[in-house]
């Protein structure tokens, strides 16, 4: 679920090829940087409103890397920690969270929020990764199986 979100954004964004302009102008119209803590204006300020255009091409490719490799269940780990830190640089950019903003009562669930809570969920589970292309690259190399799957590697001799 969380891949596939991500996956719509990205092929949204490369549907529209005023994308990267648009995503320009609303910085540069300060609104949303606005809402940032003071610590993230700056950044955004000083580093992402100079090269905008960027920065929305690295979204873009972001998401759809994340949102592939999460559907793939390849480099699942990596690409839940990835989905975190999408998650909680969009909240963050939006304000963090606040009540009222949000997908349920009282309202502070957003789905920047949701998205990074169920990310950490499949970054530290090995069961969500069972029916995963890193299960089946375990299997045929074991060693890969406390990096991919958060498990310790079988020994190759049954009891």
């Amino acid at each position: 679920m969380v891949g596939a979100v991500w996956l719509n954004g990205a092929v949204e964004k490369f549907l529209n090829p005023d994308f990267a302009r648009q995503f320009a102008a609303s910085l540069n119209s300060g609104a949303f940087i606005s809402q940032a803590p003071p610590w993230f204006q700056s950044f955004m300020q000083g580093t992402v409103v100079p090269n905008a255009e960027l920065f929305a091409q690295l979204q873009s490719f972001g998401e759809l890397a994340v949102g592939l490799a999460l559907i793939l269940g390849l480099l699942t780990n990596l690409a839940a920690l990835g989905s975190v830190l999408l998650g909680l640089t969009i909240l963050v950019s939006q304000g963090g969270v606040r009540l009222g903003s949000g997908l349920g009562s009282p309202e502070f669930i957003t789905m920047d929020f949701f998205l990074a809570l169920i990310s950490i969920v499949v970054l530290l589970s090995p069961a969500a990764k069972t029916l995963s292309l890193d299960a089946a690259l375990s299997r045929r190399r074991p060693r890969l199986s406390p990096i991919l799957l958060n498990r310790r590697a079988r020994s190759g001799r049954r009891t």
